[in-house]
């Protein structure tokens, strides 16, 4: 299986979900966007504006590296308190991002 994929099997009762072994869920809902072409497309409108995936990722990406520079490692716990605007998603896929 490819990195960052899931397997569904829907012939089996109950349905049977299998992800990579090296799965993080944001390429598949951020990332996958750039890599197919689609990083000029508005991922989030906001009050402020719109955000293209490829600042989406961008902005998660830089997010991600800060958490690991304040010495998050993966599976740590983050609490965020954020106000409700863009800037949280890139708190959020960013936290994902990092593990």
């Amino acid at each position: 299986m490819r990195d960052h994929t899931v397997s569904i099997d829907r012939s089996v009762n109950p349905t049977t979900i299998e992800y990579a072994d090296n799965f993080n869920v944001a390429v598949p809902f951020i990332d996958r966007h750039i890599t197919e072409g689609r990083g000029d497309k508005v991922a989030i409108r906001a009050a402020a504006g719109a955000m293209t995936y490829a600042a989406l990722a961008r902005d998660v990406n830089r997010c991600g590296n800060a958490f690991r520079a304040m010495g998050l490692a993966p599976g740590d716990r983050v609490l965020l308190v954020v106000k409700d605007c863009a800037e949280f998603f890139d708190a959020f896929w960013g936290a994902i991002k990092a593990g």
